[in-house]
């Protein structure tokens, strides 16, 4: 008997709440999309994330984040909003692929892996009282003991076995008491506390295509024990990105081998933060070890990490107390420093800074550099460009781009600079007051066969050789780089198809036949206009609800289906409300008679739509509607995206000079705009002294989904019929407005024709 196929997942209207509370933008944006995190406020109040020259900020507003692209006025929102702009994705699919991205299945729940979200109530603000305001100490403290509990335990190892991890790595005396198991309700994953000087930070909760960090400030990292136990004298630090890949590096190279160094594994859970380099520096000044291993991806964003590294971490450094019991340390100098940045999304870029004492110094670092550039080039596919961004007495800043492939040509520039840096330190160790050069290769670099440890321990497991795992990582890197090859040819075809659409309905717009449908059209919704302006019943549509609900305790509560009637017209229905109460069962019955025009605004028809929907789904309520009035309501409220942009024109007036303190006409013309809804930009005018004459442009824009759409674009062509004024405007954007509102309100407020003329 064949398997019976899955039930669909009911819509939650609470779920898209959900996600915005519970999924980090940042995380998301940065994990899915490729985007840098440029810049961060105190306490991760605010990002500024930026791919591909394209900026965007992220902010708390109330319980969830939004972000707001300064480039584009139409780009800001949600997560929600997020994935539906950069995934092209409807509402229903945004749903599926965040429940995906939190683990959660499609059928049931009680095979969740991902942890259930807080209520909303969790992050609402607390009582005004300053006794009752949380402390950001005490935010961390609850959203710690929610994942962890009160006695932190490692009960299910499903998700460190399905990543190859033996049961002895697991054991290690390295990794006790640093991986545990997070159980909330139905719903366990694997989780990483994160560390700093008072204890944990944040916790990283992983399990198979799922990855989240508490919505806390990245401000620890992630840390063993020694492999030898506690409190033994480590001899080796190995940093990588992920706790998993730590564990994955201790089974590889560690585990049951002799002669290995006590080692102490150091994870950052990703994208590293200034803070997080500050602490393994203090790991390195407090254990002291013989050498540093830097343990990051087999990609351009690993090597950049450890570029990076090589230029922020030094060797232990000395100590010394300053006042208040406080302890500084003594810092090497660096003559050059560098740090390594995504420039795009398939290119490295690193900036190189040199401090000197004359120009003099300056040209002869800039010409070592131009020549151990030159050497670098016959190793990489493509050139290296190099830009001298700044050249002064005591500075000359350098900027070097290669692609993503050629990065390891950047990271051996990095060594060379790291080399010769620390031979100049090497000149001060005779004087007592400067810390020498460091060992050498007390840091050094270590990469794994693929893309990571973990991908390492996944093939070596299949019974794979080391040679054959390396062919493998190359094909595994080929067919990622045809994946993206084919992505880019998908993209240039929807761009050069999106180019000949728009050709075609500009050419179609002008065309003589469209001219006379569209005053067809005209003329038909005119008449339609009338008749719903002059009530005609037959234009409306109606809908019935019954509410059956218990009584409310006063007449001071509103019923339910008093909140149904206040959400009823405020999306622009006409509500009747009559109401019985039974004394004998205590439960109040209510009938709202619902009128609504089909041929409203998009948008105001969208908002009825889904809130009839959502009413329709409640259990206290049963909704009349026929068939067919139902399929028209919501394939009308079901309008393509493309009408939800903003349009913009430039209006132009020509007038004489208006006396001194006197308002002429580019004053009246922007208020009557202003008044039909149009959002109006500053007023530009200037007056040509010879003639007397004022010349004024106005840039306006309204939105196609607009409730008073109608209303603007009758304004639009009505000052274009004024003397003296000039509407400029693309012809297909004029077509458009005249498509989704034929008619316009005049002065009395009837409908009318509001065809203008064309410019």
């Amino acid at each position: 008997m064949p398997a019976a196929s899955p039930t669909p997942r009911e819509n939650d209207p609470q779920e898209l709440d959900r996600f915005k509370q519970s999924i980090d933008l940042v995380d998301y944006a940065t994990r899915r999309h490729g985007y840098d995190v440029k810049k961060a406020g105190p306490r991760g109040q605010w990002h500024q994330l930026e791919k591909d020259g394209e900026m965007l900020i992220v902010s708390r507003k109330g319980d969830h984040q939004v972000y707001l692209n300064p480039g584009d006025d139409r780009d800001s929102g949600s997560i929600i909003d997020f994935v539906k702009t950069r995934e092209n994705q409807t509402l229903g699919q945004v749903r599926q692929t965040l429940r995906q991205y939190l683990g959660e299945p499609e059928q049931g729940w009680q095979a969740a892996t991902s942890p259930p979200l807080p209520a909303p109530t969790a992050y609402a603000p607390r009582p005004a009282e300053p006794a009752e305001i949380e402390t950001e100490a005490e935010r961390r403290a609850r959203l710690v003991a929610a994942v962890l509990g009160t006695h932190a335990a490692l009960t299910d190892r499903s998700y460190l076995h399905h990543r190859h991890l033996s049961d002895d790595t697991i054991d290690s005396p390295a990794f006790q008491g640093r991986v545990f198991t997070s159980q909330q309700g139905n719903f366990r994953n694997t989780a990483f506390p994160l560390y700093n000087e008072h204890g944990i930070a944040t916790v990283e909760q992983r399990n198979d295509d799922y990855k989240r960090l508490l919505q806390l400030p990245k401000t620890g990292v992630w840390v063993s024990h020694p492999t030898e136990g506690k409190d033994t004298h480590v001899q080796r630090l190995v940093v990588s990105e992920s706790p998993v890949d730590a564990m994955s590096y201790h089974q590889l190279h560690h585990r049951g081998a002799e002669g290995q160094p006590n080692t102490l594994y150091v994870a950052t859970s990703g994208t590293v933060t200034e803070r997080q380099v500050e602490l393994i520096q203090k790991l390195i000044d407090k254990q002291e070890p013989k050498e540093v291993v830097l343990a990051n991806d087999n990609d351009a964003a690993g090597r950049r990490f450890n570029i990076n590294y090589l230029n922020e971490l030094q060797a232990p450094r000395r100590a010394r107390e300053v006042a208040d019991g406080q302890v500084a340390y003594d810092e090497a100098p660096r003559p050059v420093e560098w740090h390594a940045t995504a420039a795009g999304k398939y290119h490295t870029a690193l900036r190189v800074e040199f401090h000197h004492a004359t120009r003099t110094e300056g040209t002869e670092h800039l010409t070592q550099l131009t020549a151990q550039v030159q050497q670098l080039r016959p190793s990489a596919d493509e050139a290296v460009a190099l830009e001298v961004q700044r050249a002064t007495r005591q500075q000359t800043v350098v900027r070097l781009v290669v692609p993503n492939a050629d990065s390891h040509a950047l990271e051996e520039l990095a060594r060379t600079l790291h080399t010769q840096r620390e031979t100049q330190r090497g000149q001060l160790e005779r004087q007592p007051n400067e810390p020498g050069r460091q060992p050498e290769n007390f840091i050094r670099t270590e990469y794994a066969i693929s893309k990571d440890f973990n991908r390492d321990l996944e093939l070596l497991s299949q019974g794979l050789t080391r040679e054959q795992v390396a062919q493998q990582a190359r094909a595994d890197e080929q067919a990622k780089e045809q994946q993206r090859q084919e992505k880019a040819r998908q993209q240039q075809e929807q761009r050069q198809q999106a180019q000949q659409r728009e050709a075609g309905r500009e050419q179609e717009a002008n065309s003589p036949e469209a001219q006379r449908r569209e005053a067809e059209q005209q003329r038909q919704a005119a008449a339609l206009a009338v008749a719903a302006a002059g009530g005609d019943p037959a234009l409306q549509r109606a809908v019935q609800l019954t509410v059956t609900e218990p009584t409310p305790a006063d007449e001071a509560t509103p019923s339910q289906a008093q909140q149904m009637r206040e959400l009823l017209r405020k999306a622009g229905a006409q509500v009747e409300l009559r109401a019985e109460a039974d004394p004998a069962s205590g439960q109040l019955r209510s009938e709202l008679d619902v009128r609504y025009q089909p041929h409203a605004t998009p948008g105001g028809l969208r908002q009825l739509s889904q809130t009839l929907d959502a009413l329709e789904k409640s259990p206290l309520v049963i909704l009349r509607e026929d068939a067919a009035e139902q399929a028209e309501r919501r394939q009308l409220a079901a309008l393509p995206p493309e009408q939800s942009v903003t349009k913009k024109a430039i209006v132009r007036i020509d007038e004489p000079e208006p006396r001194a303190g006197a308002n002429g006409k580019a004053e009246a013309v922007a208020e009557q705009l202003r008044e039909a809804g149009l959002n109006t930009g500053s007023l530009r005018s200037a007056t040509d002294p010879a003639t007397h004459q004022r010349h004024s442009e106005i840039e306006v824009s309204y939105r196609l989904d607009q409730p008073n759409l109608a209303r603007a674009s009758a304004a639009l062509d009505d000052v274009a019929r004024q003397p003296g004024v000039q509407l400029h405007e693309h012809s297909g954007d004029r077509a458009e407005r005249h498509r989704l509102a034929p008619t316009g309100i005049n002065a009395n407020g009837l409908a009318e024709r509001t065809a203008g003329p064309e410019r």
